[in-house]
Parts: C-alpha cells; sequence; structure tokens
C-alpha cells in the first residue's frame, strides 16, 4: 500500500501539471491575450494609456507573459522528486489552481468589458496570492532552486497584481463617472500609490519574498511614473508622488538585494533570509 502510494505520487504531480497548464493556455490563447496584450482598445477604452492618472502603459504589461511562463515553470517544478518532498507544494496545490483559473476569468471578463466583475477576480487573485505568499514564507526551502522558482513565480506576481490592480479599479471608477480629472481624484490615486509602495517598501526586508514582489511593482510604478510625464493624463503632482514611490522601492530593493547578496558570501549563515536548520 505504501509503495502504491509512492507511486501515485509523481503521477498526481503530472496531471497536477498537465491542468496547470490547461488553464494557462486558456488565458493565454482563450482570451486572445496572445494577440494583443494591450487592452486599452477594451473597457470602453478608459484603460488606455491617457485615460487616468493611473492607467498602466503597454510596457508595463507585457510581463504578464513572463509570469505565465514563471507558472509554467513551477508546474513543472512541483513535478520534481526534490520539490515532491516538500510537503509545502502539496499544500499550494488547491491554491494555485484557484489563481490560474481566476487570472484566465479577470482577462475574459475584461475582453467581454465587464471591469466589475472583472476587477472582482483580480482582488480574488491578490488574495489567493497573498495566502500563497503566506504558506511560501512559513516554510523553510532548503533547496536554493526551489526558493527561487517558487518566490519568484508568486512574489513577482503579486507585485505586479498590486499596482495593475490600483489601475484597473481607477479605470472602474472613471467608468461609473467619477471625473478622473479632477485634482481630488489625481490626489487619493497618488496617496494610494505611495501607500502600497510604502507598504512593498516594508515587506522586501521583512520577508525573503518581499523582495521579489518588490520587484515586480517596481516594473509598474516606474513605467506609470514615465507615462505620466509624456501622456495627455499628465499630471505634476502624481507624476511627483509616483516618481517618490519608484525611487524609494528601488532603494530598498537595492539594499535588500545586497543584503542578501552578503548572506550569500557567508556559507556559515542561512541565505535568503532562511531560518537556521
Amino acid at each position: 500500500m505504501a509503495k502504491a502510494r509512492q507511486n501515485a505520487t509523481p503521477l498526481v504531480s503530472i496531471c497536477y501539471a498537465l491542468v496547470i497548464f490547461a488553464a494557462l493556455n486558456w488565458a493565454v490563447f482563450g482570451t486572445g491575450s496572445i494577440r494583443g496584450s494591450h487592452l486599452g482598445q477594451i473597457a470602453g477604452g478608459w484603460l488606455e494609456p491617457d485615460a487616468t492618472v493611473m492607467a498602466v502603459p503597454l510596457v508595463a504589461q507585457l510581463p504578464w507573459f513572463a509570469l505565465m511562463a514563471g507558472l509554467g515553470i513551477y508546474a513543472v517544478w512541483q513535478c520534481m522528486p526534490t520539490a515532491r518532498h516538500t510537503d509545502l507544494h502539496g499544500k499550494l496545490r488547491p491554491w494555485v489552481l484557484a489563481l490560474v483559473l481566476f487570472n484566465a476569468l479577470w482577462l475574459q471578463l475584461l475582453q467581454r468589458d465587464r471591469m466589475g466583475y472583472s476587477l472582482l477576480f483580480a482582488l480574488l487573485m491578490l488574495l489567493v496570492l497573498t495566502r500563497i505568499t503566506v504558506m511560501i514564507d512559513r516554510t523553510m526551502l532548503r533547496n536554493n532552486m526551489d526558493r527561487w522558482i517558487t518566490r519568484s513565480s508568486f512574489g513577482l506576481f503579486t507585485g505586479w497584481l498590486v499596482i495593475i490592480v490600483l489601475g484597473e479599479a481607477a479605470a472602474w471608477l472613471a467608468a461609473l463617472g467619477v471625473d478622473s480629472n479632477r485634482l481630488m481624484f489625481k490626489g487619493i490615486a497618488a496617496l494610494v500609490l505611495l501607500l502600497v509602495s510604502l507598504a512593498l517598501c516594508t515587506l522586501t526586508f521583512k520577508k525573503p519574498i518581499g523582495l521579489y514582489m518588490n520587484a515586480g511593482a517596481l516594473w509598474v510604478v516606474f513605467w506609470i511614473t514615465i507615462d505620466r510625464y509624456t501622456w495627455q493624463a499628465s499630471s505634476p503632482l502624481f507624476a511627483g508622488v509616483a516618481s517618490v514611490a519608484t525611487l524609494l522601492l528601488l532603494l530598498c530593493l537595492a539594499s535588500a538585494l545586497r543584503t542578501r547578496l552578503r548572506q550569500l558570501r557567508r556559507p556559515g549563515e542561512p541565505a535568503d533570509g532562511e531560518p537556521a536548520a
């Protein structure tokens, strides 16, 4: 019986990976994302680069494809014997499955101009990702490859999605009739962006996975900042606050990377924020 259970473990991992790939395939091909990642032409045009101050430019949207590839790599990795011997990946399976399904539904609804429902699924994705990151943070990953693949797959996605959700939320409010050109709207958007960036800066130092979350968010915040200086929706107030947020994220990321590299150079100390074995 024990031998049969052991033989079933690789089969379960492989079947699970195939389900993940099917969901990713639906997201990439079934929703039409592979034909054009630019979301500006849908959702009533409220996701255009100059629609609101929080609009996300095309270059900041493109990492979605790399993030899907990262989830695919993770699906393959959890099939490996090293990963199968870690209880974490078995516990993550239902959450990762929910994540990839919500991801496909998020884009499907967005392309059908159901921005409110799409935003709901984006928030559900954030909740699932938060749960996943908490589970990863509470587990000691002894294998370096496991650390890099697992944390980067979900950490980068979390940080990237946080800012994407802010942009979609601003577009949804504008579509509901809120005047996105008012100074109050721009000021509140800038304040929320700064507070979220400060929270991510804190996590950069407190949690090993926070470094990846910072990097994912930094990419989007940087390009939003550039857009606010150049596009029609330019705003000195928002651009200034976004510049501060970008600088804070960058400085914290550089400092955290420096700390991690120092730990890696010292064989006697646990690397990447891991507790001592």
